[in-house]
């Protein structure tokens, strides 16, 4: 399940009309809005109510609420500007690789959603126009990731590409979580492997990525989680098809086979890529049968 929080100021203007604008496009995602400086309970602005109606939505029970750390459990967070997004960095680093600018996740980094508080619709029209457009960027930058928790993990040989692609995807404006190793210390596969499958099979995480040093060893143990779907391909072509004509879920790499160029290239088009489904769903579902 996709959980999005939209984060500014006072909480009465422009995260209650994003929030609205993606809960209308994107009615199956769970959908919030908060502030860093709310009064509690106050309700959406005159004029966000107006702007609101003339695009079908409504922010009549709308009220303000400070962001709060269990806000935060689970969720993207998008905030209208870097300096929101600085803030709630500062106040909640658990959620390190989780919180953006909105302008940062559609790919444009140096874009910030100004406060109209006091300007009239005409401003607030502008606003919502604003963004309505990166949320669509945003959905056309990220595909089927969008707006997605992808957890990486990997083992002592996995360890040195997993550090540059976990970095690499955050640069992209990927929300990436990392569930270790954390050196090059040796350490055993399956147990990463373990924790981002399971990560996976329960939802907390949208997509799985695991490095080792073939990606064999991860994708036997990947695989044997219930609800995983794990493919090892060592180029970008393999791991499209894996998730158009198999609804993998998890993306597995040999760090002796691939460099971190082709790794960031397979795992952005691996996580960009919808289930095709048709006449790939029947084949698919007679892998989830196979499970028991």
């Amino acid at each position: 399940m996709k959980r999005v929080l939209f984060v500014c100021s006072g909480n009465t203007c422009r995260s209650p009309l994003a929030a609205a604008i993606l809960q209308a496009e994107e009615p199956g995602a769970e959908v919030y809005s908060a502030g860093l400086a709310a009064y509690e309970g106050s309700p959406a602005a005159e004029a966000a109510k107006v702007v609101a109606r003339e695009r079908g939505l409504e922010l009549s029970d709308h009220r303000a609420q400070n962001l709060r750390a269990e806000l935060l459990q689970g969720a993207i967070c998008l905030t209208m500007t870097r300096a929101h997004q600085d803030e709630v960095r500062r106040r909640f680093p658990e959620a390190e690789g989780r919180v953006f600018s909105l302008g940062a996740y559609a790919g444009e980094p140096g874009e910030d959603i100004e406060d109209p508080v006091g300007q009239g619709a005409g401003r607030y029209r502008e606003t919502a126009d604003r963004i309505t457009t990166l949320l669509r960027r945003a959905k056309e930058r990220h595909g089927w990731l969008y707006l997605q928790l992808v957890g990486l993990g990997s083992d002592h040989a996995g360890f040195p590409l997993k550090r540059e692609l976990l970095a690499a995807l955050r640069q992209e404006g990927v929300p990436a979580r990392d569930y270790g190793t954390d050196s090059t210390a040796s350490c055993d596969y399956p147990d990463f492997a373990q924790a981002v499958g399971n990560a996976v099979a329960t939802t907390e995480i949208g997509a799985g990525i695991l490095i080792c040093g073939t990606g064999i060893g991860m994708s036997i143990s990947a695989n044997k989680v219930q609800g995983v779907r794990a493919a090892l391909v060592q180029e970008g072509l393999g791991a499209e098809l894996a998730r158009r004509h198999n609804d993998a879920n998890v993306l597995c790499l040999g760090a002796r086979l691939i460099g971190p160029e082709l790794a960031k290239e397979a795992a952005l088009r691996f996580l960009r890529q919808p289930f095709d489904g048709g006449r790939h769903t029947a084949r698919v579902d007679k892998i989830r049968a196979l499970e028991g």
